[in-house]
């Protein structure tokens, strides 16, 4: 199998983006995450400032349309907690800075009761080192047994220095970080761009992600691309740029028939 021909023909497949509306709800809905049954979304509101963002759920309407149902007030705290995701088990995870300060890690996982997130934890194993390196975002897969997340590093000058997207694995009950799955996203991570927002399918054969590169002279481009495999023991392949998301479009999600949901900070011209 021509694993390039079958990315490239996934990535022309999307059609142009349509808006998804949000009852009762109308300020941003950045880093969704679309739950594996497909009928509950999770959000976060506009990362700026960081103290006012909070994670949010909504229920399925239709493909268009989901009824806002509030913060999830038992996960949020007065930091930054956003890019949350769900496994079908009822592992929940999200990004949160209420204690890098103090321990260095972001990565807070819980479990979602239908209407609330309990058991919270601070997986300070999936940390990528000392600050300023830390980890921007994630997604859990299906199973609930891998973590897709990406590493980071921050410069006090300059900001966001590296972001690539990296293997974390649950044995035991426990989680511990995987480099020996690093091969699997060689043809993903390049050293000069930044890979983030990794969302897979069911059946983690198909990785979507957001690339941002920064041209020089030039304006910072945005572009989602998918990359595929055989199986899940294999690497994933030459990932092909998804044309019909145009403009600062980031973070997409995975819905049970396909679609994708994504975020768009603004239109394409």
């Amino acid at each position: 199998m021509d694993l390039g021909l079958v990315a490239s023909a996934l990535a022309a497949c999307f059609a142009p983006m349509q808006p998804v509306t949000i009852q009762g709800y109308s300020d941003h809905a950045m880093e969704p995450f679309i739950a594996r049954d497909g009928q509950t979304l999770f959000f976060n509101n506009r990362n700026e400032p960081v103290e006012e963002t909070d994670l949010h759920w909504a229920t399925r309407i239709d493909d268009l349309t989901f009824r806002y149902r509030g913060r999830l007030a038992s996960a949020n705290s007065s930091h930054l907690d956003g890019v949350p995701s769900l496994a079908r088990d009822g592992t929940f995870a999200f990004t949160s800075l209420r204690a890098f300060a103090s321990r260095g890690a972001t990565i807070w996982m819980g479990r979602w009761t239908g209407d609330a997130v309990t058991q919270l934890e601070l997986v300070t194993q999936l940390r990528p080192g000392a600050p300023p390196r830390f980890n921007m975002d994630g997604e859990l897969s299906a199973s609930g047994d891998r973590f897709y997340v990406t590493d980071n590093l921050w410069a006090v000058i300059g900001g966001l220095r590296s972001s690539d997207i990296r293997l974390s694995i649950r044995e035991h009950g426990q989680w511990r970080r995987a480099p020996e799955y690093d091969a699997w996203f060689a043809a993903i991570n390049t050293p000069d761009a930044f890979q983030y927002a990794p969302a897979t399918n069911e059946a983690e054969t198909e990785l979507y992600f957001t690339r941002l590169s920064r041209p020089f002279l030039r304006a910072p481009r945005f572009e989602t691309f998918v990359s595929v495999r055989g199986s899940t023991t294999e690497p994933f392949g030459k990932p092909e740029r998804i044309d019909a998301l145009q403009g600062y479009v980031e973070a997409p999600t995975v819905a049970p028939d396909g679609a994708l949901y994504v975020h768009p900070h603004c239109c394409p011209k």
